[in-house]
């Protein structure tokens, strides 16, 4: 079942024993009502019965122990009576002479209470208890059919109501949920429409502010994330090719030309010593390639233990000068902190290691002396914050973020400076696994810092 189907019968239901109790409610109220006045009304009658014809009963003592004993079954034939019994609970007085005295229990009952409401065969009965002026005590029974008429009416009244309340419900429901379920209908004729080949399309959230707008906007955010995801796959794909395709090239031609006639051993090594430095760019490519997809595919995978920052940006240095011999960092640090433990990280160590080498490398790359700076400045709250500057040309503000998207690399760049442009992106995605704020800032004597800000 689909639903709108669901939601209309869950209302229908709902609504139906509202209804329902509602009706019933009503009908009892009114049935309990019409009972209670029909009661008061016989309750009239033997007051009056009381004021105007005990008086003459107390002066002529009229005896009718006459008892007819009809069938339990059967109903008596008279629809109203009043009837006076004496302290022995003989009939001295009844409008109809033929009926049926009350019996004895309920007139007991009657003595016993002064007022009591029973039935009596197929009437309602009220009776009292009265004294005559000579002080006997005597007994008023005042009988009666309720007219159950209006009664019967309201009941048929309100089943037919109850009947097209229900019908009403369900078109009322079933319009109603079709209502609240079009935006998603909406949605899912929007979704249909979008094709892998077309992923810039958007669904239109609406103006209210409800369930539905939000689903949409996720929707919209998931689109986003799968567009941006296609986008780097046909990058990756295209970029890869192309940089594993360049050296390959490269060293396939060194080969060749090497093998085109006979050299001295000095040619050769030159040649391989080529061909060598080739394959540790492609080595350091593959490796970079693999880091960043164990990042982008399973980070939850990735372990984090308590780290010192500290002791990390010194590892980090000694790596930058072992993997490249020409760099340079120049390290500062701010007053340390007297506990230790405030310099202590979660991280993961060797990838954070890898993310602070590939910054100071990629500001060696771009400054005239090959040289970074890095700024360190600790807090005892832990919000550490990281800067690391080069002298270089600096980065235009159209390009700051850029640099960090996977396999970009500036225009300006391009010839003179050696990359693959997975460095920096690499950076970005292992600060974003530590929740590591990164952002680039022009300094004033010239280039530009990497601004990290440990929470």
């Amino acid at each position: 079942m689909q639903i709108r189907g669901r939601l209309t019968l869950l209302f229908l239901m709902l609504a139906s024993g509202i209804l329902a109790a509602v009706l019933f409610a009503v009908f009892w109220m009114f049935r309990q009502n019409m009972t209670e006045a029909f009661y008061q009304g016989l309750a009239s009658k033997a007051e009056v019965t009381v004021k105007t014809i005990l008086p003459e009963i107390d002066k002529v003592q009229i005896s009718d122990a006459t008892w007819i004993a009809p069938d339990e079954n059967s109903k008596l034939p008279y629809q109203d009576n009043i009837s006076i019994f004496n302290s022995n609970y003989e009939r001295v007085f009844s409008v109809h002479s033929d009926a049926v005295p009350v019996p004895v229990n309920d007139l007991a009952n009657i003595y016993t209470r002064s007022r009591y409401k029973f039935e009596h065969f197929n009437l309602c009965a009220f009776g009292m208890s009265a004294t005559g002026h000579n002080g006997s005590a005597y007994i008023v029974v005042a009988e009666g059919s309720p007219d159950s008429t209006a009664v019967s009416k309201l009941r048929n009244v309100l089943i037919i109501s109850f009947f097209l309340g229900i019908i009403l419900v369900s078109a009322t429901g079933w319009y109603y949920s079709g209502k609240a379920l079009e935006p998603m209908s909406a949605i899912v004729r929007e979704v249909e429409h979008i094709q892998p080949s077309d992923l810039s399309r958007r669904l239109q959230p609406g103006k209210n502010q409800d369930e539905i707008r939000k689903l949409a906007v996720t929707f919209n955010h998931l689109l986003e994330r799968v567009e941006r995801a296609f986008l780097m796959q046909k990058m990756f794909v295209s970029n890869v090719s192309h940089e594993l395709k360049n050296p390959l090239t490269v060293i396939r031609s060194q080969l060749d030309v090497a093998l085109q006639r006979d050299r001295t051993a000095d040619e050769y090594k030159i040649a391989l010593e080529s061909v060598l430095d080739d394959i540790r760019d492609l080595s350091e490519t593959e490796q970079r390639l693999l880091h960043l997809a164990r990042v982008y595919t399973n980070p939850h995978s990735i372990e984090m233990s308590a780290t010192r920052l500290d002791e990390l940006i010194w590892q980090a240095v000694d790596q930058l000068h072992k993997q490249f011999p020409g760099a340079r960092a120049i390290i500062y640090f701010s007053e340390m902190p007297e506990d230790g433990e405030d310099l202590e990280i979660s991280a993961n160590e060797p990838l954070l290691r890898m993310a602070l080498v590939n910054i100071m490398n990629n500001a060696c790359k771009y400054s005239p002396d090959n040289q970074a700076t890095l700024n360190a400045f600790f807090r005892a709250d832990g919000k550490h914050t990281l800067e690391i500057a080069d002298n270089g040309p600096g980065i235009p503000d159209e390009e700051k973020l850029l640099v960090f998207e996977p396999f970009y690399r500036s225009p300006r760049h391009l010839l003179s400076v050696r990359g693959t442009g997975i460095g920096l992106s690499l950076v970005k995605s292992i600060l974003d696994l530590h929740n590591i704020a990164i952002r680039i800032e022009d300094r004033v004597e010239g280039g530009s810092v990497f601004i990290l800000s440990l929470n």
